[in-house]
């Protein structure tokens, strides 16, 4: 039986954010129109993902996955032999999420910030903006090689729920709390 872990928002969210990062970060020059539009489409995304953090259902909602410093030394001490599956994010997974979506929010206010006229030419708000984004680059290669290591360690098919939304029940018991 396939029960559904990720909802049509967070996953659409998921793969626009992906895209546009990516297209931003590697293609798309800095001051052009479609550089800043991107951002700022990334930026009303990650707006709306917040907001569907707490609005939402199921494990799309923050108190799902807020990674506590209790939730983080449980799953850390059982991390090597239990393997324990979470139906939604574990607990790093959650705490990385978390910082993705910092990073994404640095890197769109600082990008709008360089287009008003009292930080225009500012080398900090630059910088933030250039930095915030190598460090984004990193964090996501990070994420694409957790996500693949855990997949390959405990048999659950992330990409693939990802993608549908579903995953089989009995691969996903809901160890969060």
């Amino acid at each position: 039986m396939a029960i559904v872990i990720w909802d049509r928002f967070v996953r659409c969210f998921h793969w626009l954010v992906a895209a546009l990062f990516l297209l931003n970060y590697w293609l798309l020059e800095g001051g052009e129109d479609l550089h800043e539009w991107a951002g700022y489409t990334v930026a009303a995304l990650v707006t709306m993902r917040i907001v569907w953090g707490f609005v939402g259902k199921g494990h799309a909602r923050f108190a799902e996955f807020l990674p506590t410093p209790s939730r983080l030394r449980s799953y850390l001490r059982e991390f090597p032999r239990a393997h324990v599956r979470y139906a939604g994010h574990n607990p790093l997974g959650g705490l990385m999420i978390l910082f993705l979506l910092f990073l994404l929010l640095v890197v769109a206010i600082s990008g709008w910030m360089q287009e008003l006229d009292a930080f225009w030419g500012e080398d900090w708000v630059q910088n933030l903006h250039s930095w915030g984004a190598d460090i984004l680059q990193v964090a996501v290669v990070i994420h694409v090689v957790a996500v693949l290591v855990m997949q390959r360690m405990t048999g659950v098919a992330l990409i693939r729920t990802m993608i549908t939304g579903h995953r089989n029940s009995h691969k996903t018991p809901d160890l969060n709390d």
